[in-house]
């Protein structure tokens, strides 16, 4: 049960907002009669909510929450009076927009850096043909690791299980947590973790695009062990059901809790396998499809194509602040991100979709924050607290400009 008034206004209001924006709330586990109640009523108009987000913020500031607390609903809430006011058709930039939603600053990547990243990987990728593009290459490369969906299921489940043994040797699991896999179809995402409450998540993968099993241990990590599911589930333990911080009893869309759950869980693989990813996954994996892999080269490669994860950001910023078409768009996903058309636009898909056009900077600003904050410590420790306690972007770059002064005194 949630007694904090001011919880309990932060979940209503979210919920009336959804009401506009459709998914904006992503789960809620908190007491039920709080979502019928504003299911029942007539909507609020937006206009009405962005000033209910203001006066909330002012609130919270008035009360006597912990710093970080205060801290972190007032990101939350300039969020939802942003979401707000674009719905009662006020105009706001694009940038503005991610800014805003996300406690972040948007930023266009350098080209160059892309166009090193593919010079590393003409020089890593094998060439089939003399004529062969990059792309071409790549591609080739790729194909060696397709495996149907009844093997993706199968290395799913084992990924999953080493996974979770390998993330309670850093931080203790809540008693009893649960993850089911469903593969799916037609969706804007390569997967997507349905947090259920109580410990419980349904993640589904999508069987768009061809299955790789080199990306499998990538993409089951960040979606449960120790990334969104692992995340969802401490969270919920620790600050709702201990502390009774109602705000945490409900995940929303497009809010600066996004940017913290997809920098845990971009990072996620990289926090309990280490440099032997490639290797487990040639050792454990592969020979369910008959795959021989090379973990030396698939590493680097990895490492390379990891430079480009901020081409999606740059596309969105070309399609929604500087005007660009579709095509344009497509034509840049496939330069610099050697994406196939058909992965250029399912990725167009998602940076075009209502509710998910901001989203796209959540991933790489996301992980660059987090891995920076890291970095300066103990990294287990510190991913220990991402895991476990209530963090916002802000503060967390705060952090990283403390101890960067500290280390000059």
């Amino acid at each position: 049960m949630i007694t904090d008034p001011l919880s309990t206004a932060y979940i209503t209001l979210a919920f009336e907002l959804e009401q506009h924006i459709p998914g904006l709330v992503d789960a809620y586990f908190g007491p039920p009669e709080l979502q019928a109640r504003v299911q029942a009523s007539t909507p609020r108009p937006p206009e009405a909510i962005a000033a209910s987000a203001a006066d909330m913020r002012e609130a919270v500031q008035a009360s006597d929450y912990p710093t970080q607390r205060k801290g972190y609903l007032n990101a939350q809430l300039r969020a939802l009076e942003t979401l707000a006011r674009v719905q009662a058709g006020v105009s706001i930039t694009y940038r503005d927009q991610v800014r805003n939603c996300f406690d972040i600053e948007p930023r266009q990547v350098d080209e160059t850096l892309f166009d090193e990243a593919n010079e590393q990987l003409n020089a890593l990728l094998p060439r089939p043909t003399p004529a062969a593009t990059i792309a071409e290459r790549m591609e080739a490369w790729k194909q060696q690791y397709v495996v149907s969906p009844s093997v993706a299921q199968q290395m799913i489940e084992r990924i999953a299980a080493e996974a979770r043994h390998r993330t309670s040797d850093i931080v203790t699991l809540p008693d009893g947590d649960y993850v089911g896999f469903e593969l799916v179809t037609d969706k804007p995402w390569s997967g997507y973790n349905w947090y259920l409450g109580n410990t419980r998540s349904r993640i589904e993968i999508n069987t768009d695009l061809p299955i790789h099993a080199h990306t499998l241990l990538d993409l089951v990590c960040h979606e449960a062990y120790p990334g969104h599911h692992a995340e969802h589930a401490l969270k919920e333990q620790h600050l709702y059901r201990q502390r009774g911080w109602g705000e945490h009893s409900i995940q929303l869309i497009n809010t600066p809790e996004c940017v913290i759950s997809e920098g845990i869980a971009t990072l996620a693989a990289s926090m309990i396998f280490d440099n032997d990813a490639t290797a487990w996954a040639a050792a454990e994996l592969y020979p369910l499809a008959g795959i021989v892999g090379d973990p030396q080269q698939e590493q680097q490669i990895g490492e390379a194509r990891r430079v480009v994860r901020g081409v999606a950001g740059n596309a969105a910023l070309l399609l929604h602040e500087q005007g660009a078409d579709s095509e344009t768009v497509v034509q840049y996903l496939m330069r610099y991100s050697l994406n196939t058309e058909a992965e250029a636009r399912h990725r167009l898909r998602f940076i075009s979709h209502p509710l998910w056009r901001v989203y796209i900077f959540t991933y790489h600003t996301g992980r660059d924050l987090l891995a920076r904050w890291l970095a300066q410590g103990d990294h287990f420790e510190r991913f220990r607290t991402l895991l476990t306690e209530q963090i916002y972007p802000a503060q967390v770059e705060g952090w990283i400009i403390d101890e960067h002064r500290g280390c000059l005194d």
